[in-house]
Parts: structure tokens; C-alpha cells; sequence
């Protein structure tokens, strides 16, 4: 399988093109420590991705299926395994949102994003114009304009 993943910029700061981070933990299924970050809001990437080093350290592993080819936005390919996670993502009005969500391995400590799957699972849509989260209420099909 091939999943499309943008190259991410690896800046903190507004890059003037849309992009913003947002604060996340990681953790595990069954419990124990979680890990604090903050990630690129990437709606072009498929699934989160966090560096295989910190998803083993908090014991999460790779679902055992076959790794997938992630294809950035550069044309590169990166190989991952794929597990799952518990996501919660800050939002404006200081709450959370968590989920069980899909994320890749990471191969390095470079990078690390909130894709599109994450936003979907926890019912959250970009406001791009103000660099935020915001909880929607309603599920999407497909494009349908608005999104209050």
C-alpha cells in the first residue's frame, strides 16, 4: 500500500503557509506513561506519525502487518510499520479530544505530524485562518462547504 504524506516542515514557528502545530499526547492502549508534544497539523498526511523510538518507549508496537510505504511530498518513499494509538489533541476552548487513532513509525526523530485519519477520528476540523482545532459536532462525506 502507498499512502501520501507532504514533507513536513520541521520549524515550530508559522511558516506563513497554513501550517500551525498543535499540542498532543501519546500514549499507550492499555495505560502507563504518555509522552507530551507538540506536531505539525499536516490535513495532507494519511496518519499521524511520531518517531518509532518514542512509540517503542512507551510500549506501543506495529500492528505486525506489512509495512507501508509512505510517499512524501519530495517524490521520497519511507518505509513504516503502522500501530495505534491513544491520541488526545488540546483545542482552543481548553479542552481535549482523544481517540484510538492509526499511527506510522517514524524512522527517525525529525518529524512528527497529526494527519488527516487523527482529525477524522476525533471529529476535528482546521480552522486555518486562526491556526486552530475546533470539535465539530457533525461527521462529514465528502466535501459539503461550511463547516459550522
Amino acid at each position: 500500500m502507498v499512502v501520501i504524506l507532504p514533507v513536513a516542515l520541521r520549524r515550530k514557528k508559522n511558516t506563513g503557509m497554513g501550517t500551525f502545530y498543535a499540542k498532543i499526547s501519546v500514549g499507550n492502549l492499555h495505560g502507563g506513561g504518555t509522552h507530551e508534544t507538540t506536531a505539525l497539523v499536516d490535513t495532507g498526511a494519511t496518519d499521524s506519525a511520531f518517531p518509532a523510538a518514542l512509540l517503542e518507549r512507551l510500549h506501543i508496537q506495529p500492528n505486525g502487518g506489512q509495512p507501508i510505504s509512505y510517499v512524501t511530498a519530495d517524490g521520497s518513499r519511507v518505509i513504516c510499520e503502522r500501530g495505534q494509538a491513544m491520541l488526545t489533541v488540546a483545542i482552543d476552548d481548553g479542552n481535549s479530544v482523544s481517540g484510538i487513532c492509526p499511527v506510522a513509525f517514524w524512522p527517525d526523530e525529525s518529524w512528527q505530524c497529526i494527519g488527516a485519519t487523527t482529525l477524522q477520528v476525533l471529529m476535528l476540523a482546521v480552522d486555518a485562518p486562526n491556526e486552530r482545532l475546533v470539535k465539530v459536532e457533525t461527521a462529514r462525506r465528502g466535501w459539503a462547504g461550511d463547516i459550522s
